[in-house]
């Protein structure tokens, strides 16, 4: 059973400031550490989600330069960078649509 204020939000359209507020929001639990590398595009999260996945390509590339070099800690480290930048161009894709439907 759902209550009349219930009703009232699902039927509002998002404000441009909130659905920022839930990206940046949902970036932070994602990936903490990357949000405050990425602190200065706040204010455009399209453009934060975008730099965050630059992040994690790097963490891959280095990743895979372990690898190649033996390293144990290499495939961990793939594994771990690849399903964040999975997660990350998710967000992404749900990004842009929420900001184009508003």
């Amino acid at each position: 059973m759902t209550n009349q204020s219930d009703q009232q939000l699902v039927s509002k359209k998002a404000s441009t400031e909130s659905i920022h507020s839930a990206i940046n929001a949902l970036l932070n639990e994602l990936t903490p550490s990357l949000t405050k590398k990425s602190e200065s595009l706040a204010t455009d999260p399209i453009s934060r989600i975008a730099c965050c996945i630059e992040l994690v390509k790097t963490e891959a590339s280095l990743a895979a330069s372990l690898i190649a070099d033996c390293a144990p800690q290499g495939r961990p480290m793939l594994a771990q960078a690849q399903q964040t930048l999975k997660t990350l161009e998710s967000l992404q894709i749900l990004a842009k649509a929420a900001v184009n439907s508003n």
